[in-house]
């Protein structure tokens, strides 16, 4: 997860709201924060668990105390959290301090746990089950959950039945299962119109929708903001946001990253290429951004054409040739 993990993941298209009130916008972000906890993650029991024993910061062996468990099996489970994005750790002479990153899908779930205190989470919420619970935003068979949640249709059903004997969940009249009032956190948001989540990790997405968004935190990027470099591009009535409460402004490293993520096609390549070679680039911070964005390979293959004028270019690429008419078009030296 990476959505302090390494990269993102891409995810299919998902449904969330278009008409966006101050309180739909949280509820939005939570819906977004729990569904990047779901996508990234398929949680061992042991790892919910360890999830939810974690209160402040503590030593590895205080975690493996408080499980009853080994400090080999703590220690294993930190470091797949820590590699996770759900966990922070620093060294303090020869211990371990280990505490909960500031994921916001943590908060969710914390909050979630403190308010049903005599539910076995970990138990329930662990391998499939928080997957299949997120897809219950509206009654659904075990098949519709199986294809959903992308597990097979005896791993639904069996996800299903703890939470159903718990209350959690209840069989519908027609046959459908359906979540109970007070345990909406677990599902997404009412179904209004089609986001695509192109690119997240725990704390920031990459959106594509056909409405304008002007909420706080979501920064417009994608094609149309190649206009602030001379560089106007169409959009096919689409537009694109990074929702992040921690970046600041686009810069052209970020804004190049986000192109290959939305579109790593001959024609964004090149418009990439161009961007590259207009922009004073920061090539250390494009190569930390392009990891992130695991687009590292094709901004690689980019420098590499232009670092050869060409020689050395992949089939996306255009001959130099052709590269230097666009750049001509756009009134740009190369």
């Amino acid at each position: 997860m990476g959505r302090g993990m390494p990269s993102g993941r891409g995810l299919s298209p998902g449904t969330f709201p278009s008409r966006l009130s101050q309180l739909s916008v949280a509820e939005y972000q939570s819906h977004l924060y729990m569904g990047s906890l779901v996508c990234n993650s398929m949680l061992t029991e042991g790892e919910v668990r360890a999830l939810t024993a974690l209160h402040g910061e503590q030593t590895v062996s205080e975690l493996a105390t408080n499980l009853d468990r080994s400090l080999s099996y703590t220690s294993e489970l930190v470091e797949r959290l820590e590699t996770a994005g759900l966990v922070e750790a620093r060294r303090q002479g020869k211990t371990k301090q280990v505490r909960l990153s500031d994921a916001k899908a943590l908060e969710l779930l914390t909050d979630l746990t403190q308010q049903y205190s005599h539910i076995d989470w970990p138990e329930l919420l662990s391998g499939a089950a928080l997957r299949v619970c997120y897809y219950l935003d509206t009654p659904r068979t075990v098949t519709e959950l199986a294809r959903h949640a992308d597990v097979h249709r005896s791993t639904a059903h069996r996800a299903i039945a703890p939470l159903q004997h718990r209350g959690i969940v209840y069989q519908t009249d027609d046959g459908p299962y359906a979540l109970n009032d007070g345990f909406e956190q677990l599902t997404v948001e009412e179904q209004t119109d089609t986001y695509t989540i192109l690119w997240e990790s725990l704390d920031e997405f990459l959106v594509q929708t056909p409405t304008e968004l002007t909420e706080e935190h979501f920064i417009p990027t994608g094609p149309d903001q190649f206009q602030r470099y001379g560089l106007p591009l169409l959009a096919r009535d689409r537009r694109h946001y990074l929702y992040s409460e921690t970046a600041g402004d686009l810069s052209p490293e970020m804004l190049c990253c986000h192109m290959l993520v939305i579109d790593s096609g001959a024609r964004a390549q090149s418009y990439c290429l161009l961007l590259l070679s207009h922009v004073d680039i920061d090539r250390d911070e494009l190569r930390a951004q392009a990891t992130k964005y695991g687009v590292e390979d094709v901004v690689d293959e980019l420098y590499t054409y232009l670092d050869t004028s060409g020689d050395q270019r992949t089939s996306q690429l255009p001959e130099w040739e052709d590269f230097q008419e666009l750049a001509e078009e756009y009134e740009m030296t190369l």
